[in-house]
């Protein structure tokens, strides 16, 4: 845990990024794409670009620019179907540019025709810790593949929802469970079927971890009941037995969740959520652990804060760590 290091919160425009490094290199397009893309990401994300171009642009340059300008970049040139990292010249091939965008799903940031485009305002300003190391995308070095059925396949094979797809990768299966999570506050007790004064309660005044995740497993049950379990199965570890809040693809995809109502119990979940993480990464059948926080305003939690600090894209598993607001 870094929670005692001296770090700030540091910004990046992406206006002032398209401009210097078109007037540097010969770039004719300029895409981002991964987490930073999805926002599913954190302070420690790096912010992986494509840049397109039919020139020969030297990783060298590249990484000066990027020891110059903004140490979470992560550059890729992207040329006649193959995006090559400037940093460790890991790769990914496709049909072509269109192609590996697609599949991607990268947004187009800026065109040396067009200059800054509709898609930038979204993804603008970037932000970043800056006391993170970070640790630069490494791609599958394999050619996409464009198959439906291939990617049920692959997902399949990985223990995540096809059917419905709730993304293409864990963190994007994440950032969908994490939209479900976020309304369950404000859920009315039209939303939910049958009478009674208790479930009444239950809905529209959640007082326990419970009773959230209650919400949470009956919102989600209609649609992946087939692939999530709730309280199970049990993982061991050196004598130690855990069973999850929930989880998909037996234990490979982690869900906990806890309720902070006021600063005794912020600081329980402080020792809990480091234990936990502990605890997961001694397990190596879990690739991927999200904890989600419901937190009074009485607790006292910094949302950005804690996203960062429990938040991370490079161990193993990896870990993303969401803060919702209840009041």
């Amino acid at each position: 845990m870094d929670e005692f290091l001296t770090w700030e919160e540091k910004e990046y425009l992406l206006d002032s990024f398209c401009s210097e490094i078109s007037s540097l290199f010969p770039i004719e397009a300029i895409y981002i794409f991964g987490s930073r893309r999805f926002k599913t990401g954190s302070l420690r994300s790096d912010i992986d670009i494509f840049l397109e171009t039919e020139a020969v642009l030297k990783p060298s340059q590249l990484r000066d620019f990027i020891d110059e300008n903004c140490k979470a970049l992560d550059l890729f040139v992207l040329s006649r179907g193959l995006a090559t990292s400037a940093v460790n010249e890991s790769f990914i091939k496709g049909e072509g540019n269109d192609d590996i965008i697609a599949q991607c799903r990268a947004v187009k940031l800026w065109s040396s025709r067009d200059g800054l485009l509709e898609g930038y305002a979204e993804h603008s300003k970037q932000t970043f810790a800056s006391h993170i190391a970070f640790e630069k995308t490494v791609l599958p070095n394999v050619k996409i593949k464009m198959s439906l059925d291939g990617l049920k396949r692959r997902l399949e094979a990985d223990g995540l929802p096809i059917d419905p797809i709730l993304g293409e990768n864990e963190s994007e299966v994440a950032e969908r469970l994490i939209k479900v999570a976020e309304s369950l506050p404000t859920y009315k007790i039209a939303d939910f079927p049958g009478k009674g004064a208790a479930r009444e309660s239950f809905i529209l005044h959640p007082k326990s971890e419970y009773d959230f995740q209650d919400l949470f497993w009956l919102s989600v049950k209609p649609w992946i009941s087939t692939i999530i379990r709730r309280e199970g199965p049990e993982t061991t570890f050196d004598g130690q037995k855990k069973i999850s809040d929930f989880s998909i693809g037996y234990s490979r995809f982690i869900i906990e969740m806890k309720l902070a109502k006021d600063k005794d119990d912020k600081r329980e979940i402080v020792k809990t959520l480091d234990g936990l993480a502990r605890f997961y990464r001694d397990n190596a059948n879990v690739r991927f652990l999200l904890f989600i926080v419901y937190a009074s305003r009485k607790a006292d939690i910094d949302q950005r804060d804690w996203e960062a600090r429990f938040s991370s894209t490079t161990s193993q598993p990896r870990v993303t760590l969401k803060v919702i607001y209840v009041d």
